[in-house]
């Protein structure tokens, strides 16, 4: 799966937004991961859309796959909100070990 240079620039910034903040607080720790959780899954989503076959009447525009985009990133968002795949949970996990 590739990764756009938007989603590699939003993983680093959502990454480093409370990097310096990590030790201090679990709640940060844990929104960071969400944060990254939803990047990801927005990814997945993005490589299954394009696994699908192009068609219609019109033509794809650049103001669709914009809304597609932004679709993808809200169906992350809220699937990370409500449990996601697990994979914060695991990197939440991992830093607690790690202090």
């Amino acid at each position: 799966m590739k990764i756009d240079a938007q989603a590699g620039l939003l993983m680093s910034q959502a990454l480093q937004k409370n990097l310096s903040s990590i030790d201090k607080d679990s709640q940060k720790t844990a929104q960071v991961a969400q944060d990254f959780e939803a990047i990801f899954v927005q990814q997945i989503f993005k490589g299954m859309r394009q696994t699908l076959p192009d068609g219609g009447l019109l033509p794809k525009g650049q103001a669709e796959e914009i809304f597609n985009d932004m679709q993808d990133m809200e169906a992350a968002k809220q699937l990370t909100a409500h449990g996601g795949i697990g994979l914060a949970e695991m990197m939440v996990e991992q830093m607690q070990k790690t202090k």
